[in-house]
């Protein structure tokens, strides 16, 4: 056996041994990704960050006069991880939170709709989230 032959086998043997042992990928119960922990002060130091400047408004005060404007929307981590990916800084996960920062583009009873436009192709992505989900609201002045 040469030289090379013997490298390919040993190189085989180990792709083969990884593929079977040590490659798979561990499932979980809720069958999506694991949420790390995040402490709430963490949540906290982020929205205040992203909402300097803005106001702070309660849910049941959001009507349509806001639509257009700026806002940061602090709501629970919705549980499907499969839509495409959103403009950079709409939104960041933060365990079982989700901070969104984008402007008003509808508001319903049910939810409201956020946009945020894609930089480089001028395309938009909204994203809707269910009232019941929402645990702040800031909006710009």
């Amino acid at each position: 056996m040469t030289h090379v032959t013997y490298r390919r086998g040993v190189l085989l043997a180990v792709a083969v041994a990884l593929a079977v042992c040590g490659c798979k990928r561990k499932g979980n119960d809720a069958g999506r990704a694991p949420m790390w922990a995040v402490n709430e002060a963490e949540v906290t130091a982020a929205r205040d960050a992203m909402a300097r400047g803005m106001t702070a408004i309660p849910l049941e005060n959001l009507t349509a006069a806001h639509v257009g404007s700026r806002c940061v929307v602090v709501a629970r981590t919705p549980d499907d991880d499969s839509p495409p990916p959103p403009p950079l800084g709409m939104v960041h996960r933060m365990g079982a939170t989700t901070i969104y920062a984008a402007q008003i583009h509808e508001v319903s009873p049910q939810s409201i709709k956020i946009l945020a436009t894609y930089p480089t192709s001028g395309n938009q992505k909204v994203v809707e989230i269910p009232r019941t989900d929402i645990q702040s609201i800031h909006v710009s002045k």
